[in-house]
């Protein structure tokens, strides 16, 4: 959201400048507006607020359009009032303005029929933004449950927290709980539905039958992140009934009225999972009818190209592309140095809050597993500085590379990185396992333990 509002406070700033908004007139659902915004004492001591403008709108990024769905003057109380009009219920930017100056900007949720009572100071607007209503109340629980969640994945991270392998189901379990809660306190709400998202994701990997339970409940009952929840379970599906289960039930969700969105996410997912699964000439044939049917998409194009790259180069029971790095500890490693046991190497950027995480949960995994599993990190970040302050911190016991070792081993094209982080897992012998694109690490982690319980060594 934080991206989202940069975006606007741009646009707008150039909209203010150049007086190209756009009304649109033509929108079905509205809300009641009414607030009051005030100017601290200390910057204006007149006690007259007037003039202050407030407005809604929606950027549309496909066609750098700024639609006003609501705009007010306030009073020389502070006072405004108006009917927001709108198409579909959903978060919107509110922006507050003072002489043809952009003064900052927010977000608030607009719901047909509701009454939406706005309050705030200038300055510090975003600080004391209050937006009181159904849906916005259930806005504010959310970010609250999110806080504190994130608030407790920090204290982990930066080791105030003890946790061990066996607690860390339980906390998900809690978290998914609180998550939960909200579509009870908050039916039919955007944070219901995001809230039961988060639910569904956070205990992605460390239960996956009441992931598939909590997935398919609020299927039943929400249209929004259908191809997010759906996915995630399909890969609990998939791990515990097999391969034929999850494309099943990938295809079950598609024969349903959902956006052309959600049907092509389910469609690269039901590719991606084939080839996961060592189903390399199905994938083929897929992707084949992808590109047929999409081929004048480029985003969608481009990713057809890099997945075939990833067929062709790196599927499973192909070796690793061979590679050379100098690590943090001076010693230079190739592939051969790892052979006789699972490896598991990552490409990261650690300014990834996610990592931070990830590298908690990974440095419990090494403690249990070193004895058969090795891990070999490498940084895309260029700064030495920042390498050694990550790691150094956290006493990382593991392989590290050097700063830019990823580009001079040419390992971003080699291992076609699109996202970060991207993992491989290695066998014994030096071949592939399975590639992970911006997999949850605790996925990641069960499909290791499970290799390690099927093999007798």
């Amino acid at each position: 959201m934080q991206f989202k509002l940069v975006l606007l406070s741009i646009s707008l700033t150039f909209f203010l400048q150049f007086g190209n908004w756009s009304y649109v007139d033509a929108q079905r659902l509205s809300a009641n507006i009414s607030g009051t915004i005030t100017v601290d004492r200390a910057l204006d001591s007149t006690g007259d607020y007037s003039g202050i403008g407030v407005a809604i709108v929606h950027f549309d990024p496909n066609d750098n359009r700024l639609d006003t769905l609501f705009y007010a003057v306030t009073d020389l109380q502070g006072r405004f009032s108006g009917i927001a009009r709108f198409q579909t219920k959903d978060e919107y930017v509110i922006s507050v303005t003072r002489n043809q100056r952009l003064i900052s900007t927010s977000t608030l949720v607009l719901a047909n029929g509701e009454d939406v009572r706005i309050s705030s100071q200038i300055p510090n607007f975003t600080d004391h933004f209050r937006a009181e209503s159904p849906e916005n109340t259930a806005v504010s629980d959310f970010r609250r449950v999110e806080r504190n969640y994130s608030r407790i994945v920090d204290y982990i991270n930066a080791g105030f927290t003890s946790v061990s392998q066996d607690t860390i189901p339980i906390l998900m379990r809690t978290w998914s709980d609180l998550f939960w809660s909200l579509n009870d306190l908050h039916p039919g709400t955007l944070a219901a539905e995001s809230g039961t998202l988060r639910a569904v994701e956070i205990l992605q990997g460390w239960d996956d039958d009441r992931t598939i339970y909590l997935a398919k409940q609020s299927l039943l009952s929400q249209n929004r992140f259908i191809a997010d929840r759906a996915l995630i379970a399909a890969e609990a599906i998939t791990r515990t009934r097999g391969l034929e289960y999850g494309l099943a039930f990938i295809d079950s969700v598609r024969t349903v009225d959902i956006p052309e969105d959600d049907h092509i996410i389910l469609e690269i997912r039901k590719i991606e999972l084939l080839s996961d699964f060592n189903e390399r000439e199905r994938a083929l044939r897929y992707l084949n009818d992808f590109r047929s049917k999409y081929g004048e998409d480029f985003t969608l194009l481009q990713w057809a190209n890099m997945f075939a790259y990833d067929l062709e180069n790196l599927a499973k029971g192909m070796p690793m592309p061979e590679f050379q790095l100098n690590l943090r500890d001076e010693r230079t490693v190739t592939n051969s140095d790892f052979e006789g046991k699972y490896l598991i190497v990552e490409i990261v950027n650690l300014a990834s809050r996610r990592y931070m995480t990830d590298h908690t949960i990974m440095r419990l995994l090494y403690e249990d597993v070193r004895d058969k599993v090795q891990f070999l990190t490498i940084p895309t970040n260029e700064s030495p500085v920042t390498i050694s302050a990550f790691y150094d911190e956290r006493q990382t016991p593991w392989p590290v590379s050097k700063a830019r070792q990823v580009y001079a081993a040419n390992l971003i094209e080699l291992l076609n990185v699109v996202v970060q982080p991207t993992r491989l897992l290695i066998d014994p012998n030096g071949n592939i396992v399975r590639k992970y694109s911006g997999t949850e690490f605790s996925i990641i982690e069960n499909e290791l333990r499970t290799l390690l319980n099927q093999d007798p060594s």
